[in-house]
């Protein structure tokens, strides 16, 4: 099995304001010189949406982070 390199990508990580999500994001631009993020959640009330805000307000600081308020639904 192959690494796959996300330099100079963009990946998209859903659960961007939770625990899990927003470390990853963390962790992305940690590691990777040149990688634009979007990121993705609903922002319900299953945990205290301040600490989600607080985690958005953090990953804000990286210019390339873009974040999206929504769901993804997916049909068949």
């Amino acid at each position: 099995m192959s690494n796959v390199s996300l330099e100079g990508k963009t990946v998209l990580v859903t659960g961007a304001a939770g625990f899990i999500g927003s470390n990853l994001v963390k962790r992305l631009y940690k590691d990777l010189k040149d990688v634009t993020v979007i990121g993705i959640d609903n922002m319900n009330d299953y945990y205290d949406v301040r600490l989600k805000e607080a985690r958005l307000e953090e990953l804000a600081a990286h210019p390339s982070f873009t974040f999206v308020k929504g769901s993804m639904l997916i049909r068949s």
